[in-house]
Formats: C-alpha cells, sequence, structure tokens
C-alpha cells in the first residue's frame, strides 16, 4: 500500500468504512428482526457482527495505517458468513449469498488484489460448487434445522447489498479516474520540466559558443601575432615568445575541452565517415607527440601489428586523433622516466570489417584501484595531489569515453598505484576498397600562393592585422570588408581569387553573404572560392558551410600553417 497513489489509499479506506457502515445498518436490522421473530442463531451471529464492526471501524478511524490487516479481517468475516449460509443457516444457495459471493470477490480485488484477491475468490466461490455437488450425489449436509431469515428483514438487506455494490463501484471508479487525472497532471509537470531542463541545456550550450567564439577571437590574434614575431625576434626573445605561445595554446586546449564536453553531454557530437589509412594517421599522431614525450626525456614507441600496414577503413579521423592525442598526452603527463607506448592489434579481418584493438600503455604514476571508476567521471583526476601537480581540467578521460562510446566500444583500465597504466579499447571499422592519401602536414605549400588577391571579410581589426600581415608573407595581395554587404559590394566593383570570410559579422553575416555571392549573375564572380574563418563551434558547421556554397573552412585560433595548407587545397580543388 505504500507504493500506491493517495487516491487509491484514500479510495482503499472509504471503502472499508462503507462496508462497515452498512454491514452494521444490516447486522442491526437482524438483530431486531431475529429478536422479534425468535431466531436466535440469526441474532446472535448478527450481534457478533455489530461488535466485530465496530472495533473495525474505530481502529480503521483511528488507524488508517492498519486498512490492509481490516481488509483480510472483513474478507474472512464475509467468507465464514457465505459458508455458515450454506452450511448452517439456509443450507442452500440463496440471492443473500450470491451477493455475499460477488461482493467478497469484487472487494479482495479492490482492497488486495494479487494472488491474495484470487485465493478469497476461489474461497468465496467454492460453496457453490461445494453444494451443487453434494445435491447431485445426494450427500446431506449437517443435521441442523435451517433458520432462514424471515423476509421482513431479508428483503431490506437484499436492498442494503445492492447500495453496498454502488457505493464501492462509485468510490473505486473515483479514485481510479482521480489517479488518471493527476497522473496527466504530473505527466504535464514532468514535460514542463523536461521542457525547462532542455532550454537551460540549451542556454548552457549557447553560452559556451558564445564565450568560445568571443575567447577564440582573441586567441587567434594572440597566437598568430606569436608567429610573426618568432620570425623577427632576437634569439632571447624567442624563449619569452615559446612561453607566451605554449600558455595560449595551452589556454586553447581547455576551452576545447569544455566545448567537447559540453557538446557530448547534449548528445551533439556526430561521427564523420571518411576513408582513412589508419597506420599513416597513426604515426602522423605519434610524431606530434613525439616532441612532448622527448622534452621529458621519455620513449615513445607505436607498434602497429604487420597485419595492419596499409589499413584503409572509413571513419572520423578527427575523433580517433582526438582519442588517441588524450590517452597518449596524458600517458606522457603522467610519467617522468620510461617509455609511453602506443600499440594497435589485429583482432579480425573479415566481411569487409576490420577489428582493430588500441592500447596506450605508460610507466607512471599509474591509478589506485579505487580510483579505476570515478576517474572517467568529468572534473575528475586520480587524486587532489594530482590536480595540483600536474594542472589539468579532469575532462580528458570523460570526453574520451564518450567518444568512444559514439565507435560502439567502451574504454578498460588495468593499473596499479605507482606501476603505471594501460587504457585500451576495440573498435570494429568497415574497409575501405579506395586508396586513401594522406598529405604530410609537416610540409607546406605555399608556392602556388604566390601572387593571389583575396578578399578579407572580418569585423574584428586584430584578426584582420594578423591576416595582412600573414598573407603578406605569402606575398598574396589582400583587401578588406568588414562585414558581408561590404564584400559583396566589394565584389561587385573589383576582381578577387577568393575570399576569407567570417561568419558571425554585423549588417551581414557570412552565410548570407556567401548565399548572396553564389547568387550574382556573373559566373566567375558567384563561384569564387570561398573559405569559412570562424570561431564557431557548432556541430552542423560543415554542413551549414556547405549549404550555402562554401568550400571549405578552418576554426580561429589557428596556425599559420594550417592558413597556409587549407588555401592550397581549395585553390588545387578549384583550379
Amino acid at each position: 500500500m505504500a507504493l500506491e497513489p493517495d487516491s487509491f489509499k484514500r479510495a482503499k479506506i472509504q471503502i472499508i468504512l462503507t462496508i462497515i457502515t452498512f454491514s452494521v445498518i444490516k447486522a442491526i436490522l437482524v438483530t431486531l428482526v431475529a429478536f422479534e421473530y425468535q431466531q436466535y442463531r440469526q441474532f446472535f451471529r448478527a450481534l457478533v457482527i455489530v461488535v466485530l464492526l465496530s472495533g473495525l471501524a474505530k481502529v480503521i478511524l483511528y488507524r488508517p495505517s492498519s486498512a490492509p490487516v481490516i481488509s483480510h479481517i472483513l474478507l474472512i468475516a464475509g467468507l465464514i458468513v457465505i459458508w455458515s449460509n450454506l452450511l448452517i443457516y439456509v443450507q442452500y444457495i440463496n440471492i443473500f449469498t450470491v451477493q455475499l459471493i460477488f461482493m467478497t470477490t469484487l472487494v479482495s480485488y479492490y482492497l488486495i488484489g494479487g494472488r491474495r484477491a484470487a485465493c478469497y475468490t476461489v474461497f468465496a466461490i467454492f460453496p457453490v460448487l461445494y453444494y451443487f455437488i453434494t445435491k447431485h450425489l445426494g450427500i446431506g449436509h449437517i443435521a441442523i434445522s435451517p433458520q432462514e431469515l424471515v423476509p421482513t428483514g431479508g428483503d431490506p438487506v437484499i436492498a442494503l447489498n445492492f447500495l453496498t455494490f454502488v457505493a464501492i463501484h462509485y468510490l473505486y471508479y473515483r479514485a481510479f479516474h482521480q489517479n488518471l487525472r493527476e497522473k496527466e497532471i504530473l505527466n504535464e509537470q514532468l514535460q514542463k520540466n523536461i521542457t525547462e531542463v532542455k532550454a537551460l541545456a540549451e542556454s548552457r550550450s549557447v553560452f559556451l559558443s558564445t564565450m568560445s567564439h568571443e575567447l577564440r577571437t582573441p586567441l587567434n590574434g594572440v597566437i598568430g601575432m606569436v608567429h610573426l614575431l618568432k620570425d623577427t625576434a632576437l634569439e632571447e626573445q624567442k624563449d619569452k615568445l615559446d612561453i607566451l605561445d605554449f600558455s595560449a595554446n595551452n589556454l586553447l586546449s581547455v576551452i576545447n575541452d569544455v566545448l567537447d564536453y559540453n557538446k557530448s553531454e547534449l548528445d551533439k557530437i556526430e561521427l564523420e565517415a571518411l576513408p582513412v589509412n589508419l597506420p599513416v594517421l597513426l604515426r602522423q599522431i605519434h610524431s606530434g607527440l613525439k616532441i612532448k614525450a622527448s622534452e621529458k626525456g621519455l620513449n615513445l614507441v607505436l607498434d602497429i601489428d604487420t597485419g595492419l600496414e596499409n589499413a584503409r577503413v572509413i571513419t572520423d579521423p578527427t575523433r580517433i586523433t582526438q582519442i588517441i592525442y588524450n590517452l597518449a598526452g596524458n600517458a606522457i603527463k603522467f610519467t617522468d622516466e620510461g617509455a609511453v607506448k602506443i600499440t594497435l592489434k589485429l583482432i579480425s579481418n573479415k566481411n569487409d570489417k576490420i577489428h582493430i584493438r588500441f592500447s596506450i600503455s605508460d610507466t607512471g604514476i599509474g591509478i589506485a584501484a579505487e580510483r579505476h571508476e570515478t576517474i572517467f567521471d568529468p572534473f575528475t583526476q586520480a587524486s587532489s595531489d594530482t590536480t595540483r601537480k600536474f594542472g589539468g581540467t579532469g575532462l580528458g578521460l570523460a570526453i574520451v569515453k564518450r567518444l568512444i562510446k559514439l565507435f560502439g566500444s567502451t574504454i578498460q583500465l588495468e593499473s596499479r598505484l605507482g606501476e603505471g597504466s594501460e587504457f585500451s579499447f576495440s573498435i570494429e571499422f568497415p574497409v575501405c576498397g579506395e586508396e586513401v592519401h594522406i598529405e604530410n602536414d609537416s610540409t607546406t605549400e605555399t608556392a602556388d600562393l604566390k601572387g593571389l588577391k583575396l578578399l578579407i571579410v572580418e569585423d574584428n581589426r586584430i584578426n584582420v592585422l594578423l591576416l595582412e600581415k600573414l598573407l603578406s608573407k605569402w606575398q598574396i595581395e589582400t583587401a578588406v570588408a568588414g562585414n558581408g554587404q561590404e564584400a559583396l559590394d566589394k565584389l561587385l566593383t573589383a576582381t578577387f581569387d577568393g575570399i576569407l570570410m567570417d561568419i558571425h559579422m554585423p549588417v551581414m553575416d557570412g552565410y548570407t553573404a556567401a548565399t548572396a555571392i553564389r547568387a550574382l549573375t556573373d559566373p566567375l564572380k558567384a563561384n569564387i572560392p570561398i573559405i569559412a574563418i570562424t570561431a564557431s563551434v557548432s556541430n552542423q558547421l560543415y554542413a551549414k558551410i556547405r549549404k550555402v556554397g562554401m568550400q571549405d573552412y578552418i576554426n580561429k585560433p589557428f596556425q599559420p600553417d594550417q592558413l597556409s595548407k587549407k588555401l592550397s587545397q581549395v585553390f588545387k580543388m578549384v583550379h
């Protein structure tokens, strides 16, 4: 009863009180009639019922929690009346007995329910079967003369039984409809709460995206200017610029972690399906991490199964890179001596599917057994001392766990405190039949950019200055527009080889400007290459820029070689 809705609890108490009230009235009536007609067996039975029910009424009124016990007492009393009618008082099945059988069955399901109600129903109906079997076989009953109540008392009792039926049904179904209404109200409240939570989550997402944009834009200027200054800086100044560059990139890494975690929490990360040469991709990741490892005097080992040489798969290279970078980067951070090992092992290769196990092991500080589960929680590290000594947001492993889940896998951890750690997971990739070419990031072709004339569409003066200085290094001529409308006007009056377009600008944003440019009647101007340069972190960014006709995009803040490579790719594609 503790798990039942309040409306049903109230209804059960009301049903009990209704049964007691009507039964006491009937018993008093029977007492008076039986005494008058000297039917003393009926008189004493009715008197016992009055006393019993009066006591039960007092208990239920003072202790409503006793309702389940009182329900059983009432049902047992009903069964006794049914059986005593059949064996002693009436000795056949009359209408009053039938009413009691139906009422016992009905009340047992309303008040108790389940198997116990079924048992009470069987005991209530069995007298009927017993009567017909004994009558058919000619077996006699107890040798006591029957004493059926005279019609003067019997008829009102039968009428009161029908009223009891009506009252019980009304109380139960009223409670049923109240319960339905309560559920509707709860569902409405739940939907309202869900809407509010979604709105709150969306607001948080918008806030983080906006803050990201506001933080990335000045960071773009800082990181870009540092690279420009390094070209002309004195030797003693380069160390200071390296520190500034490291700090800016560290801040960018924290921003990226917070945003990635937010997107994974809202299920807004969608995996791309691109052809990837997996060994080449892993060697590039290894090459990028090797410098970081060598700075600490660590040996970074890449061990790729011989069965995976030239393995070409369909996957999301960005997310694979992010997973390995996070795990291997952590391993390097928490290892002071020894080695960090990245291992790829072939599990199976059949039916156009290749199953690969990835593992990243180290000889670092290790993780205590009791922390193996919590280490994957957001903002959590192996210990508070770890946070103080090594820093970090504690989001890396939480992001990795969610990304690996997107690949349909789970991350495993084997570690002992002071003995190092091994993180592993396995992914089944679709095999790619075509040849995959991955360009080496360490080489950047800029020769073919010489002599280009680009239109920079950007409302932030620092970013404009950065782009002008950067592009002038590569002997690229530039013009500037402060918003999409200015860009459109300049394009109509001058000729450009391409456009570098910011997305969020006053007057006319980048999407609207690109759409307007693609609608121009001059095919040369309408098909001009457009590259978006944006601090936006929308998971639908690529789809949006392709929809409005832009060729590609690059995120702020960017490294100079990233921009150079992107320009080379786009102009190679369009020429």
